[in-house]
């Protein structure tokens, strides 16, 4: 059974076991005593302890005083009497103050204790604990469980009142002798006042938030501040009435911040004056009326109107529309501050305006204004639109350079002389400056790697000058930082030789990532006049053909249609089969192509790498001839593939060459007889582009002969047309030149079938004038003549 509270142990120690809990409520008797009086047994005690204290002491005080400190009174302890033995009975007043009720139990000021703390506290506790309970209930007067921080804090209360009592407090309690086990039963106290009211206070905050809506909340502490402001502002009114404010249309709430904003009424009536001015029927007089009275009203605001979108607009259309003198006064009023303009996104326009409009002088005064920022304005968004417009259109070779020196280093764009064009010129007198320039630009061209800023020509040159110039070291960083950016320079001369660059120069896993970024984009490539050239760069050089044929070749094979009606594009496709013959590609471009041939990453054979890409192309552009073989013949721009597939693709020819054959025989036919007119059906032997096909096909045989193929083209154009067709031939001067083609292959078989046929027109050929029934008839005599054959003609599509 457990000890009632007052026993001790047998060695004279109090059961700890017996005690209460800390928050003070009573165990044994939970009876509450009436506010402002002392219990009969503890008006000794409380003497006492009033008669010991010291004033000006802090006090802290228990809410809830029970009946336990009765059971303390009555339990003796160690060394210790009771306190009423020594009590002065001269006082008998209850203290009233709190400097009274502080002079009986001194605490710190501190209002939390850890665990150690606790249980290190001191057994022994006088009997002025109960006094000083009972001081401070009397003192204050409130009831048990009340707090001073719940208590309703009057408006006159600032923070800075209730900090200097907190400091005064923790100076008293400084000053105030006491002991260790004093302070240790003081910070206990304290730690009890202040533990239940916390929980209840967190329980209704609970229960608050659970039960009333945000709008319940919201009215009552509307309610709240109107009866505290009752309180202590009598004038006011019971009931305060807020005018609703109308709703809006969203246009007038525009209306409305518009307004606000400076030169409201300015930009209004410049708005009427451009709004008239914008018309595209106004007179001449009237459309410099119109600017005459918008550059008096916006004169001396035009850098304010210029950063604000719809004023921008209005400086806009004065500049295009205005007089010269106009145009000065605007670029004079701006000319200070071109560079912060050109990054608004509203202001760079009223620049671009000025570089298309403005005189050869107010051009080259906005470029000098780029001289220092050129580097900081070509990687900002809005900016670097201005700059690469006016270093692409405007600008000459000169303030061309002007612009790039920046890159090279600073001192090419402090110190500028006026003889070099370009940087060979500048290394070339100067070729000790050539590892300090390429350091420079490498710094300077890493950060440009960004898909926005490589879209600009003006950094295609930049980086076309380093890989001119780096080193393999140099190079091979480059390439890594580039080669997943490359597809955005493609559309520039510069940019596709940066390309080209990298794929020769690049590893195997460079090249790799290369050919995977154009996946998607092939066709539009090819469509590009010089972004085929890189293409055409990765067929010379990738060894890993399988790669090229997934990613590449089967995205243009999948859009032959669209390739093929692509001057650039039939240029890839003539590259897959004739690789770099001189009859279908500018010397230029071989040259140029000519340069990756030395590369160190390639291992493969470049015929056998060519081989394989014709191979994987031939069945279908094989295909596509047959199903489409007269629209390619009868067009220009595609006949020339026609005898390129027919000699150089890869397999089986002989359905394709009848179905040509049998075309050109057809169209004889049908225009045989019949007078010229618009409608009517086009030999293909009399039209310029089907005549070349034709010629072409039949000169390719003598190819076909040396690799040993049985089928020839003019075997079975031959075994196709019949005498009346080759009567037609014959009646036409470009007819009797593809019958002396035909005599010129040197075939046994095609010279004696045609001399067999054309015997019995030998006298209609003499009554011919034109040359090439001349040249016919010295062919079928068997006489030779002086025309030379024909060589292949360097082409250029």
């Amino acid at each position: 059974m457990r000890k009632q509270s007052g026993q001790t142990s047998p060695r004279g120690r109090v059961n700890r076991s017996t005690r209460t809990n800390p928050e003070g409520v009573s165990l044994v008797k939970k009876e509450k005593l009436k506010l402002g009086t002392t219990p009969p047994q503890l008006a000794k005690p409380l003497k006492s302890a009033l008669k010991k204290g010291t004033a000006g002491q802090h006090y802290v005080r228990d809410p809830t005083p029970s009946i336990i400190y009765e059971q303390r009174m009555h339990t003796p302890r160690r060394g210790q009497a009771y306190a009423d033995d020594t009590a002065d009975s001269s006082l008998e007043q209850t203290p009233e103050s709190l400097s009274q009720i502080s002079s009986i139990m001194p605490v710190d000021d501190s209002t939390m204790m850890s665990t150690f703390h606790r249980q290190s506290k001191v057994q022994n506790q006088s009997q002025s604990d109960t006094t000083w309970e009972m001081a401070v209930d009397r003192a204050r007067g409130e009831p048990d469980g009340a707090e001073t921080s719940f208590r309703k804090k009057s408006p006159h209360d600032s923070p800075r009142t209730s900090k200097s009592k907190k400091l005064e407090a923790i100076s008293e309690e400084a000053e105030s002798p006491g002991t260790d086990k004093e302070n240790s039963k003081k910070k206990l106290q304290s730690q009890r006042c202040m533990k239940v009211p916390l929980k209840q206070a967190g329980k209704k905050l609970k229960s608050l938030k659970t039960l009333k809506s945000k709008k319940a909340l919201e009215t009552s502490r509307l309610s709240g501040k109107s009866k505290s402001k009752r309180k202590f502002d009598e004038t006011l009114p019971d009931e305060t009435i807020v005018p609703k404010k109308a709703k809006l249309t969203w246009k007038e709430k525009k209306k409305e911040r518009k307004m606000v904003k400076n030169n409201y009424d300015l930009i209004q009536t410049a708005k009427g004056i451009w709004e008239e001015l914008r018309r595209q029927n106004l007179t001449a007089e009237r459309r410099q009326q119109l600017c005459k009275d918008m550059h008096s009203k916006v004169q001396g605001k035009v850098k304010e109107l210029a950063v604000v979108h719809d004023s921008a607009r209005i400086i806009q259309c004065l500049v295009q529309y205005g007089s010269p003198e106009q145009r000065a006064a605007v670029l004079e009023e701006i000319k200070d501050h071109i560079v912060d303009l050109c990054k608004n996104k509203y202001a760079k326009f009223i620049i671009r305006k000025l570089l298309k409009y403005g005189s050869k002088p107010q051009k080259a005064l906005i470029i000098k204004a780029f001289h220092g920022h050129v580097r900081k304005l070509i990687r900002h968004k809005e900016a670097s639109d201005i700059v690469e417009y006016a270093y692409n259109d405007f600008a000459n070779a000169l303030q061309r350079l002007f612009l790039l020196e920046e890159f090279y280093g600073p001192a090419f764009s402090m110190f500028k002389t006026h003889t070099t064009r370009s940087l060979d010129d500048v290394l070339l007198e100067q070729q000790d400056k050539i590892p300090m320039v390429m350091h420079n630009l490498k710094e300077t061209l890493l950060p440009l790697i960004d898909k926005q800023i490589l879209a600009h020509s003006m950094v295609h040159k930049i980086f076309f000058d380093f890989f001119k110039y780096a080193d393999e070291s140099l190079r091979k960083d480059m390439i890594e930082a580039l080669r997943e950016s490359v597809i955005h320079m493609l559309h520039t001369r510069e940019g596709a030789r940066v390309a080209m660059a990298c794929v020769w120069h690049g590893s195997a896993k460079d090249r790799k990532v290369m050919i995977k970024s154009l996946k998607g984009h092939v066709v539009k490539i090819c469509k590009e006049e010089a972004g085929h050239l890189a293409l055409l760069a990765m067929f010379d050089v990738v060894d890993d053909t399988v790669l090229v044929q997934k990613v590449i070749l089967d995205e243009i094979l999948k859009n032959l249609t669209e390739v093929m009606s692509d001057n650039h594009g039939r240029k890839v496709l003539l590259y897959l089969l004739v690789r770099r013959d001189q009859a279908f590609f500018c010397p230029d471009i071989i040259h140029v192509l000519q340069l990756g041939d030395a590369n160190t990453t390639s291992k493969k054979d470049p015929a056998v790498r060519a081989h394989e890409l014709r191979d994987y192309v031939s069945g279908p552009l094989i295909k596509y001839l047959k199903e489409n073989a007269k629209d390619l013949i009868m067009n220009s721009s595609t006949s020339l593939l026609v005898p390129a597939i027919a000699a150089h693709a890869t397999g089986d020819m002989t359905e394709v060459l009848e179905t040509v054959a049998n075309i050109v025989v057809e169209s004889s036919t049908a225009s045989s007889g019949q007078e010229k007119k618009k409608d009517a059906p086009v030999c293909i032997v009399e039209d310029v582009a089907g005549h070349m096909t034709v010629k072409k096909l039949i000169m390719s045989d003598r190819q076909r002969m040396l690799d040993g193929d049985p089928v020839l083209f003019s075997s079975v154009l031959l075994n196709a047309a019949s005498s009346a067709t080759l009567k037609s031939w014959a009646a036409s001067n470009r007819g009797c030149f593809i019958l002396v083609n035909l005599l010129e292959v040197d075939s046994p078989e095609v010279t004696a079938q045609l001399k067999a046929q054309m015997a019995p027109l030998k006298k209609y050929l003499k009554k011919m004038t034109f040359k090439g029934a001349e040249i016919l008839l010295q062919k079928l005599d068997g006489q030779q003549t002086s025309r030379p054959k024909s060589q292949p003609r360097e082409i250029s599509l």
